[in-house]
């Protein structure tokens, strides 16, 4: 008799929620699900919240791995970056370690490749340095490799001016890598031991990166105004690794004018 206690009761409950119309039987099934089963449906509302903190869990250990890669990364690059010894201020702008893997063209008019590209987020016109001072531009794009226009190129042209004065010159070279600051007004203060920055007219450089030193001075051909002869900070020839940095002019100024020609 006892075996079948169980039996009649659930057979009595059954009888009891069907029994009467909706609404009773709504309120006997909440009455039970508050008293005699209140305890499985709290088990398995419990069930229900571990598998729910379970998988938030997961998610949060997979956003966490993420974020230690992305920190172990930057460490990675900060200790790289400290390496170079790097001798001025370039923390204001992102940049990216590389490696020159080629070269190309003739030793005192050759580029250099570089082993990162598009996918890099690397652009036409980025500057590129070296830890001494200016190496040069980025001259060409593709998805993986760049190539580099080196500053003693008889190709490249930058405007530059003397850390000490502020006064205004053009940065070039000739076909045998001989580098120069050009059309200096004649008597110009600017003296041997001048140390030569990039300018704030510069489209391709930030305004103070520095270039080099003045070691020699002398009228130009013309007699319309001075050269000074520049020795660089950075030697092109003995380079393997330079930093390319994410900087772009902005030339919001050009569009403003176009609109009030």
């Amino acid at each position: 008799m006892r075996k079948n206690v169980p039996l009649l009761i659930y057979i009595f409950l059954s009888i009891l929620l069907f029994s009467g119309n909706v609404e009773q039987k709504l309120a006997k099934a909440n009455f039970l699900c508050r008293t005699l089963y209140y305890p499985f449906i709290s088990s398995v509302t419990r069930i229900e919240e571990i598998f729910g903190i379970t998988n938030e869990n997961k998610y949060l250990i997979s956003q966490l791995a993420d974020k230690t890669l992305s920190v172990n990364k930057l460490e990675r690059k900060l200790e790289q970056f400290k390496n170079l010894d790097i001798e001025f201020e370039v923390d204001n702008y992102d940049f990216i370690l590389v490696d020159i893997i080629a070269h190309s063209g003739n030793f005192q008019e050759r580029n250099f490749i570089i082993d990162k590209g598009r996918k890099d987020k690397i652009k036409i016109n980025y500057p590129v340095i070296s830890n001494r001072g200016i190496v040069g531009k980025i001259v060409s794009v593709s998805q993986n490799y760049s190539v580099v226009l080196p500053f003693n190129h008889s190709s490249f042209k930058l405007s530059v001016i003397t850390k000490r004065n502020k006064l205004l010159g053009l940065l070039e070279s000739d076909i045998y890598g001989n580098t120069i600051m050009s059309f200096i007004k004649l008597g110009s203060e600017i003296t041997l031991g001048d140390t030569i920055v990039t300018s704030n007219i510069s489209n391709i450089f930030p305004e103070g990166f520095p270039v080099g030193v003045v070691n020699s001075l002398y009228e130009s051909q013309d007699k319309t105004h001075m050269n000074a002869s520049i020795h660089p900070f950075a030697d092109t020839s003995s380079l393997d690794r330079v930093i390319v940095l994410f900087y772009e002019k902005d030339k919001k100024y050009e569009s403003e004018l176009n609109l009030n020609d």
